[in-house]
């Protein structure tokens, strides 16, 4: 049987949380576009941030803020993929699951990750922040889940890497959006990555986001920072639209 085109979806909490409330509408449009490249022969993953953001408790640790969001983030998608007959499959991780590729739980990450793709589940990916403080601290210099997005990609080898994010692409020094950049750039358009996200998650966002496309780029990836509010904004990012979003070569 020939092996599917795995296309892995990141999506940060300030898409997908405003003022502790969940974005329903656009997890119903990705969802939507999800169906679509699983009806055509797509292997799909998504990384979901925002379980934090989802709870506005300020009066709970961010642990238990995180498990209290993470049920609410994953069950707006499981319904929204249960709409076009998909099963989405919640996976909680942490670096100890991935960043080995010799170890015995990254290899049962990837089989079960294979064992998803062929059967058309859609793993819902997000940090196990309920046990990893690590990951809670790293939100305070750099963009949520965009290390756990890197390394589950290059884990599984995706053919196309998408962020989505609320921009319309990465923008120059005069706000201009870039739509090519070559990896070999990098040094130049990391001037360009400033700030992190209106939520207070990663004063160091984009820099972060940057340094994760390039670095997928680098394996040969169709990579690509699109604005999430656009619509089909993921299969134009598959089909390879000019001039729309920012890709990474």
């Amino acid at each position: 049987m020939e092996k599917k085109k795995i296309v892995g979806i990141k999506l940060g909490s300030t898409t997908l949380v405003s003022a502790g409330k969940i974005n329903s509408q656009l997890i119903g449009q990705v969802c939507r576009q999800v169906a679509k490249l699983v009806r055509d022969g797509w292997g799909v993953f998504l990384v979901t941030s925002g379980a934090i953001a989802s709870d506005a408790n300020q009066n709970r640790s961010k642990n238990l803020r995180s498990a209290v969001g993470q049920i609410r983030i994953a069950n707006e998608f499981r319904l929204a993929l249960e709409k076009f007959g998909i099963d989405g499959a919640q996976m909680l991780l942490t670096d100890e699951q991935l960043i080995d590729v010799s170890s015995q739980k990254t290899c049962l990450t990837k089989k079960i990750m294979q064992e998803a793709f062929l059967v058309d589940v859609v793993p819902i990916i997000n940090a196990n922040d309920v046990i990893d403080n690590e990951e809670i601290r790293a939100l305070e210099q750099c963009a949520d889940n965009d290390k756990l997005f890197k390394l589950m990609c290059l884990l599984v080898e995706a053919d196309v890497a998408v962020i989505g994010f609320d921009q319309l692409g990465f923008l120059s020094l005069d706000g201009q959006v870039m739509h090519r950049i070559k990896a070999c750039e990098i040094e130049s358009i990391l001037q360009c990555a400033k700030g992190g996200s209106e939520l207070g998650h990663g004063s160091d966002g984009m820099r972060t986001k940057v340094l994760t496309l390039v670095e997928l780029a680098r394996a040969r990836m169709q990579v690509c920072l699109m604005p999430a509010r656009e619509d089909n904004f993921i299969l134009r990012a598959v089909c390879e639209e000019r001039d729309f979003g920012t890709r990474f070569y």
